[in-house]
This record gives C-alpha cells, sequence and structure tokens, in this order.
C-alpha cells in the first residue's frame, strides 16, 4: 500500500521563496568582490598612504589595505561556520534569521557610509554582511525539511544561489555606471531592502518552526520526565486496568528490527562524528575544496599562459560571468540525488571535477569555456551533494553542527592551496599541481565505492526490515526525514506539552 504524499501547505512554499531570495541578496555577497573594489579604486579609498602612485594611480599600500577587507571577510566565514551551526542547531532557524538581520543590514548601512579619510569602518562593515550572509545560509537548510517531497531541489538551490549572490555586486556596479548612483545611495537603499526581506523572513519562520519534523524520542523523554511511577505494571493506560487480558497488564516488550537501530540521524552528535559516514564527507568535502579552491585560485595565470592576454583578457571575464550559473544545474543535482542515489552523486561529482582538471591542462583557449561551464556544475554539484548528504544521513537535530563541522574542515585543509599556489608560480609551472589535483580525485573514486557498498547493504537491510511484521514506520526516516529533532525543537516541543498540561 503506497501512502500518499502529504499536501504541500502554501505558508511553507512562501517560506521557501523567501529563504532563496535572501540566498541570492545575503548569502555570498562577499564573494562578488572584484566589482566592489573597482568602485572603491574608482572614489580612490585609502589613497591617502600613498606617497607615489604606479601608472594606475594607486599604490601597493593602498591596494593592501582594500584587500584587507576581503581577506578578513573571507576567513572570518571559515571560522565562524562551526559556531554558526551549533548555534541554529540550539535556538532554530527564527532566531538565527534575527542575528543575521542584526548583522546584515548594519553592514550594509556601514559599507554605504564609510570613507577612508572620515569615517573608516570599510573593515567592520564587510565582516558584518560576511557574518550576516553566512548565518543566512545556515538557517536555509531546515527550510528543506519542510517539503520532503522537493528536499534535494531545495538544496541545491541554496547551495547555488549562495555562488550567484556574488554577481550583486556586479548589478550595483553597473547600476553605478549606467545611472550614476553613488555608493552611500545603492548600499543604503539595499539596506532598506534587506529591512524588509528579513521582516518577511523571520514573519514566515515565526508561522512555519512548529512544523519542522519531530519524532518519537521527543514525547518519549516527556513521557519520562512527567513520570512517576516506579512499576512497569503501572505504565499501561488507565482504561487497561480491570480488563479481562491479562496481557494489557504485562510491560510490552516491542521487536523491532534491527536496521532501526542503525539510522544515523537517530545518533546523538558524540556518536554520528565517529561513524564513518561522517569520516568520508569530511575527506571528500576537504580535498574537492582544496581543489576547487586550488583552480579558482590560479585560472587567471593560467589563461595568461595560455595567451588570454592577447585576446583582452575575454575568457577569464567569461570565466567571472560563467562561474555564478550554477542554478542551472539544479535539475541535473536534484535528478542523481533522488533518482540514482547519494553515492552515483558522490561519484559523479568527482567525474566533473577530474574532467575539468584534466581539460584545463590543455593549452588551448577556445577549450576553456568548456572546462568554466563543467567546473561550475562540479562546484554546483559538490556543494548541493554535500549538503544533502548532511540532511540526508545525519537528519536535522544536528544538522547546522555536522554542516558547521564539514566545512570548517573543508577550509582549513582549503588553506594548503596557499603554498600550493606560491610553489607553482615560483616554478612558472601549473602543472604538476594540476596534475596532484587530479590525483587526489582519483583517490576519492575507491573511498567513494566503499561508502557506496555500505549504503546498499544498509539498503538491503532496509528491504528485509521493512517485509518483518514489526517494522515500524520510524524505520522510513532514514531515506528523506529527520528522526532525531534539534535542541531547539525539543525545547519548544516539551514546552508546549507542559502548556497543555496546564
Amino acid at each position: 500500500m503506497t501512502c500518499a504524499p502529504e499536501p504541500v501547505r502554501p505558508l511553507a512554499v512562501a517560506l521557501v521563496l523567501c529563504v532563496l531570495l535572501s540566498d541570492i541578496l545575503f548569502a555570498g555577497l562577499i564573494f562578488g568582490w572584484a566589482p566592489l573594489l573597482l568602485l572603491l579604486q574608482e572614489e580612490d579609498q585609502y589613497g591617502e598612504v600613498c606617497t607615489t602612485r604606479d601608472a594606475n594611480g594607486r599604490c601597493a599600500d593602498q591596494d593592501a589595505r582594500l584587500n584587507m577587507m576581503y581577506a578578513i571577510a573571507t576567513f572570518a566565514v571559515n571560522v565562524i561556520s562551526l559556531p554558526v551551526g551549533t548555534m541554529l542547531d540550539f535556538v532554530g532557524p527564527k532566531r538565527a534569521i534575527m542575528v543575521a538581520a542584526c548583522l546584515e543590514i548594519p553592514g550594509l548601512v556601514l559599507l554605504g557610509l564609510a570613507d577612508s579619510k572620515s569615517f573608516d569602518v570599510f573593515v567592520p562593515a564587510y565582516l558584518l554582511l560576511a557574518m550576516g550572509g553566512c548565518i543566512t545560509m545556515m538557517a536555509s537548510y531546515p527550510a528543506s525539511f519542510l517539503i520532503l517531497s522537493h528536499q534535494t531541489t531545495i538544496l541545491a538551490s541554496i547551495s547555488c544561489l549562495f555562488d550567484s549572490s556574488s554577481a550583486i555586486f556586479l548589478v550595483l556596479y553597473t547600476i553605478h555606471e549606467t545611472v550614476g548612483w553613488s555608493r552611500d545611495s545603492l548600499f543604503i537603499g539595499y539596506g532598506v531592502l534587506s529591512v524588509l526581506v528579513y521582516i518577511a523572513l523571520i514573519g514566515l519562520w515565526h508561522v512555519n518552526e512548529a512544523y519542522l519534523p519531530t519524532s518519537e524520542p521527543v514525547l518519549d523523554e516527556i513521557a519520562a520526565e512527567r513520570s512517576t511511577v516506579a512499576s512497569p505494571l503501572l505504565e499501561n493506560a488507565s482504561h487497561a486496568y480491570g480488563s479481562v487480558e491479562t496481557k494489557e497488564l504485562l510491560p510490552r516488550i516491542e521487536v523491532r528490527p534491527a536496521f532501526e537501530q542503525e539510522a544515523l540521524c537517530d545518533y546523538p552528535l558524540s556518536k554520528q562524528v565517529r561513524t564513518f559516514e561522517f569520516a568520508f564527507i569530511l575527506v571528500f568535502t576537504s580535498l574537492h575544496i582544496l581543489r576547487a579552491n586550488f583552480y579558482i585560485g590560479t585560472t587567471n595565470n593560467l589563461l595568461e599562459n595560455y595567451g588570454d592576454a592577447g585576446h583582452g583578457y575575454m575568457y577569464t571575464k567569461i570565466f567571472g560571468f560563467v562561474l555564478p550559473m550554477g542554478f542551472l544545474f539544479v535539475p541535473g543535482i536534484d535528478y542523481f540525488v533522488d533518482k540514482k542515489g547519494l553515492p552515483i552523486s558522490l561519484h559523479f561529482t568527482t567525474c566533473l571535477g577530474l574532467a575539468s582538471n584534466l581539460l584545463a591542462l590543455l593549452p588551448i583557449l577556445p577549450l576553456q569555456s568548456l572546462v568554466f561551464f563543467i567546473f561550475t556544475g562540479f562546484r554546483a554539484f559538490l556543494y548541493a551533494v554535500i549538503a544533502a548528504f548532511a540532511a540526508k544521513i545525519f537528519g536535522l537535530a544536528n544538522l547546522g553542527t555536522i554542516v558547521g563541522l564539514i566545512f570548517t574542515s573543508g577550509s582549513l585543509v582549503g588553506l594548503l592551496q596557499i603554498p600550493a599556489v606560491a610553489y607553482s608560480l615560483d616554478i612558472n609551472d601549473l602543472a604538476p599541481m594540476y596534475i596532484v589535483s587530479a590525483l587526489l580525485a582519483l583517490v576519492l573514486v575507491p573511498l567513494t565505492e566503499v561508502y557506496r557498498r555500505r549504503a546498499a547493504a544498509r539498503a538491503r537491510r532496509h528491504l528485509v526490515a521493512s517485509e518483518s511484521p514489526f517494522m515500524d514506520m520510524k524505520g522510513m526516516q532514514y531515506r528523506r526525514s529527520p528522526c532525531l529533532p534539534s535542541p531547539a525543537a525539543r525545547s519548544g516541543r516539551r514546552q508546549s506539552h507542559r502548556d497543555v498540561d496546564v
């Protein structure tokens, strides 16, 4: 017998749409650094530190002060991923979004009002945008649990729109160039827009947060707290006493299949982080983020070596245009994750990364346009599959902390790109490190295959357990829904039950 899917609530749809809007407006805003840098250079911000100027009218000290904004902000995003994820698990998405709003809105206003000579708040303003954007994105993931039939699509969209949000500064710079609006007008106006978006987002989370899935352990915990009896004979419902059926008076022993005990989303955080699955996704993420960051950090040099300067750096501009287009791959991500499963999706992600890596080694400029497209698909698949893996395997309870741990580890390993880039530039040859990058991708193939075999064995056990007369619906939560609720959900659920008692 097949159960019909639950109808999707309109308010849940409204929340998901608002979440996606907030992601494209704020999540990865700071990574669109290049157009903002052009705007600040036009205004000659920090020009007062120059004693002599180069042919472009700037100096090294000025460039260093400007680039400090980006360096500190990106470092902060890497550092706060774990504490933000932990905060999300304990306070819930609504309160997390409130914190994000308190950071993002002042950041936009300060960035509009900042001036290096009279009101030098560029670094704190950009830092506020970085932290607010990080929290906004992390608080987006729980929304996928409100529409489980489209969970993968929502997770993929969140990940891809994070990249797309880096184009916002380009849009603002284009408006500045064509309409002539000043920086303060652009960013204060953007700040007003952000107030409206965050108010809508907080309001929608207020009416939707209670619908985030919870499960039996919450009710069991509440029942245990409220229980005042010592004898198991008294645990039966009051209507059972006086019954002629003796079995009602005896302690009930539930026989459940072993599969139920294997659901990783039922594990506490301390046990989840000791599983093979967590170690696997940590290694998978770390190596691929390192590979992706190395390619992005060396693309300009690679294209210059291939003769892009003779084409007016046309291919460099094409790369900047193609990179935010990851949302084009959302249907493909949804198909692979939901139809082919996570193991095949992980293999396909590695194949895309390996293909872009090897094709980039061919010194053919027109071919690099294809490389850009494949690499954009690789990045879209990478971040979406990581988010889907965390949500589907580990559930909602510790989702923020798990994602924070994964991306913090990936960011720390990603720092290895710095010596890798330095070595490549020192020998004036990118090929050796590109070959090392390809080998790292190949290492992940057998590791992913081990995970695939474990997942297949788990699925077989699930199939056997589902045919058992003792199988309950809780065992079916493994594939899509969270098993344990988050600390915030447990607290809210306890309070609601206590209110009912009163």
